[in-house]
């Protein structure tokens, strides 16, 4: 009887950790989302929708939904940008992300499908559930619209169709869900050459089969042949430096092991060993003719393993002919890795099952991505609220001056022709925090002065804290403010680097970070008009408090 009750106590407590983990993400989604487009946003969803509505042709709409957006073609963003649009008369950029997060629900149900059939252990399917909402992967999942509505979708749509073709399900939905997932993200293109090929093995009649590859090669071909390839020669990339890169591949496949943070490549190398290993498992069963032992569900993950690995070759291979040490690592190619850790504790799942052993490993397992999924929390903290300050900023820089300040090499000179446009039509403000803090503020009064060194270089002025001057340590947010000496209105606002104070402990009963002492700012000069501005350092408390310190004047 004890371990009866023990175990059911155990079981309650997993399915209560289930649901405190989703909660606490979506509820992160939801604070830290902001409602004004970032960076390639503007043109696939301000720029689309602006160019839908003004054009009075069938045939142009439909042809926008198909314009490349870089190598990609995302007719799912646009259409479910339009969707909004239709249903809520305006876009919200915050719902549209929550719209591609709903991707990762839907991964999870699949997931469970397998759980209630008796093919995932239980602490396999909360292993699964602390790697997918985590917030490592904050760019494709909260900060960024239009990773949210490729990536994770993309995967999401790959896998519903691998998942229905090795079900002998519907090859018509499996066919629809892999075209989705191709003009969802280029990185689809796997999911219809895996899909034939599932189909090409299965037991459904040659007509259906015939049918099915007729109309994916179609579709595939026509994408193809009329998209423009931006990054040069990809037979140049694939086939230079392939040891580096090879490396590479798998550092990026193993990337839960953030080399950002490690400073090492070691430990994603290693993961990335371990996450591709199923691979020779498969080959392995293969070259011995016992393929049968390999399971559906093991079918399945090692589908979803070769999608993924075709995106990594896609980064780290076709991107140039140079290994690029730092591109395959940003934060926007995350969630590949999570994926890359789901499908492979699926695959090993199965053979954790015996013993006392297994038992503890599954266990073990389930622990440490539990403690992923809760220090993701505090690693991630300072890059979810930068971002989400950077385009916070973006929007005041833009209702001041008409500037997208962030990120700096963005360059646009039509924005102000369509954006206007996009703000009187559909995409409301609905009054950002900081829009209300600082509608009150009288720039000509100050709380006194700081002294700040400002360093004035050619195409850049940094200020940064005099060695004896210290800010209020009780500030949560720090900016730097440019107002117009004449009228003493603001007119760029600015980031201030800061660094955090180190406390495990407060951030989790506060959930947040408190700024210490010592801060820098950037203020990069192609993107300020000439003339005189009084600088100002804006303190923000508890999120609705402020003061505001003279730091000096810059000429440019």
């Amino acid at each position: 009887m004890p371990s009866i009750t023990s175990h059911y106590l155990f079981v309650k407590l997993v399915w209560l950790l289930v649901f405190l983990i989703i909660a606490a993400f979506w509820t992160t989604v939801y604070h830290y989302a902001y409602n004004f487009p970032y960076y390639d946003d503007f043109q696939s969803i301000v720029l689309f929708l602006t160019h839908y509505i003004q054009s009075d042709s069938l045939s142009e709409k439909l042809i926008l939904f198909f314009e490349q957006n870089f190598e990609h073609r995302v007719v799912l963003a646009k259409l479910l940008t339009l969707g909004v649009f239709l249903v809520t008369g305006q876009v919200n950029i915050k719902i549209l992300i929550i719209l591609g997060d709903l991707s990762l629900l839907g991964t999870l149900f699949l997931m469970f499908k397998f759980f209630s059939k008796k093919q995932i252990s239980l602490p396999g399917f909360f292993t699964i559930v602390c790697l997918l909402f985590q917030v490592q992967h904050y760019e494709d999942t909260i900060s960024w619209a239009t990773c949210s509505l490729q990536h994770a979708p993309c995967l999401f749509f790959s896998m519903w169709s691998f998942y229905l073709a090795l079900r002998r399900k519907s090859a018509f939905w499996s066919s629809v869900l892999a075209i989705l997932a191709l003009f969802t993200s280029a990185n689809g293109l796997s999911a219809v050459i895996i899909l034939m090929i599932i189909t090409a093995y299965s037991n459904i009649p040659k007509l259906h089969k015939m049918t099915q590859a007729a109309f994916l090669l179609f579709i595939t071909a026509v994408h193809l042949l009329t998209i423009k390839i931006h990054s040069g020669s990809m037979l140049d990339h694939v086939f230079k430096h392939v040891a580096v890169k090879s490396v590479l591949l798998l550092s990026f496949v193993g990337q839960l092991a953030d080399t950002n943070y490690t400073n090492s490549m070691v430990p994603s190398v290693v993961l990335g060993i371990v996450f591709l290993f199923p691979i020779t498992i498969v080959l392995k069963n293969f070259f011995e003719k016992t393929l049968t032992d390999v399971t559906t569900l093991q079918w399945f993950c090692f589908a979803g393993i070769i999608s993924l690995l075709f995106v990594g070759f896609l980064i780290v291979f076709a991107r140039g002919v140079m290994p690029d040490f730092d591109g395959y690592r940003m934060d926007r190619y995350k969630i590949y890795s999570a994926f890359f850790a789901i499908f492979s504790v699926a695959f090993y799942d199965r053979y954790w099952t015996f013993g006392k052993a297994g038992s503890l490993v599954k266990i073990a397992v389930a622990a440490a991505s539990l403690a992923f999924c809760i220090s993701s929390y505090y690693i991630y903290y300072d890059k979810i609220t930068h971002f989400s300050r950077e385009i916070s900023a973006n929007e005041l820089n833009y209702s001041w001056s008409k500037t997208i300040y962030y990120p700096v090499i963005f360059e646009d000179v039509s924005i102000t022709n369509y954006l206007d446009f996009a703000q009187r039509n559909f995409m409301l403000s609905d009054r950002g925090r900081l829009n209300a803090l600082l509608s009150n503020i009288n720039w000509k009064q100050s709380e006194g002065n700081i002294a700040v060194d400002i360093l004035n270089m050619p195409d850049r002025i940094v200020i940064s804290n005099a060695p004896n001057s210290q800010i209020n340590q009780q500030a949560d947010e720090l900016y730097v403010v440019a107002t117009d000496p004449v009228n003493n209105q603001p007119k760029y606002f600015c980031l201030a680097s800061n660094n955090y104070v180190r406390s495990v402990k407060n951030f989790y009963t506060t959930f947040k970070k408190s700024v210490g002492t010592e801060f820098t700012s950037t203020i990069y000069k192609r993107k300020l008009k000439p003339g005189n501005y009084n600088l100002h350092l804006l303190s923000i408390r508890d999120r609705k408090s402020v003061s505001v310190h003279s730091i000096g004047e810059i000429t440019l």
